[in-house]
């Protein structure tokens, strides 16, 4: 697997994401056996365990953006600002009715090692894997569509094909804008953030059809032109200079 990231960096992403969904479905199927759902978010905190410590052990944590915002890129943290806006929004629904201490427990685990390794995995592995293969403004389309199209296998945890639609939408639009942030400021450690409150809203609210309609059609509304603005930023900054630098240090 090592040498893949310099040889073929594209399909170590790729065989990463596999082993994440891999370990989904395991974590939810011996679960449901073993009648202890919750198997899951153990399962993926070792995930995320073995991840830091394969790349601790290569060197690669900060080349794959697990680093703090560095003092230069600090100011452009600003930009996350809509992203994390949208992470509350979903508490308008209102919140979930079996919530109790171990549920909520087991979410915050959950949502934490999901947030970790979906960022890692697509705003650290495969969009510096495709930039070393097209244009910059390529590889940001493509990781975010990836992105949205990994949720596709929520379809075989029991969701329906109108919410995984709805799911589709927000996740390849949030995809793009998370990967044109973490450009920006050359790490994924905000996006993490992120990602855990805003999964973490998801999860313990209530859900509908139409609330869950309207929450996505607010966040089509809100991220088209943000990831224009994020483009339009991007352009004029030069910021890429950031993990440019980083992916020929270790070309």
């Amino acid at each position: 697997m090592r040498t893949l990231q310099d040889t073929k960096p594209i399909w170590h992403a790729l065989i990463w994401i596999g082993l994440y969904i891999l370990a989904v479905n395991l974590g939810d199927n011996v679960g449901a056996m073993l009648d202890f759902p919750e198997l899951t978010s153990l399962v993926l905190v070792a995930v995320s365990a073995v991840l830091i410590v394969y790349l601790w052990g290569g060197g690669r944590l900060s080349f794959y953006g697990i680093r703090l915002v560095q003092a230069r890129t600090l100011p452009l943290t600003l930009f996350y600002v809509p992203l994390f806006a949208i992470a509350f929004l979903q508490y308008s629904k209102g919140f979930a009715l079996n919530l109790d201490l171990h549920t909520i427990g087991f979410t915050l685990l959950l949502v934490a090692a999901v947030g970790f390794i979906e960022e890692l995995l697509f705003r650290g592995f495969l969009l510096q894997a495709l930039r070393t293969r097209g244009s910059l403004t390529r590889a940001i389309i493509i990781s975010g569509v990836t992105f949205g199209i990994g949720h596709l296998v929520n379809l075989l945890r029991g969701y329906s094909l109108t919410e995984q639609a709805l799911q589709l939408v927000a996740a390849v639009l949030i995809g793009i804008a998370l990967a044109y942030c973490v450009v920006l400021t050359g790490s994924i450690m905000p996006g993490i953030a992120f990602h855990i409150l805003f999964n973490l809203s998801g999860t313990i609210t209530a859900h509908s059809v139409l609330g869950d309609s309207v929450t996505v059609g607010i966040i089509a509304i809100a991220m088209i032109p943000y990831i224009l603005f994020l483009r339009h930023s991007l352009t004029k900054t030069g910021a890429a200079v950031v993990t440019d630098t980083a992916s020929t240090a270790v070309a």
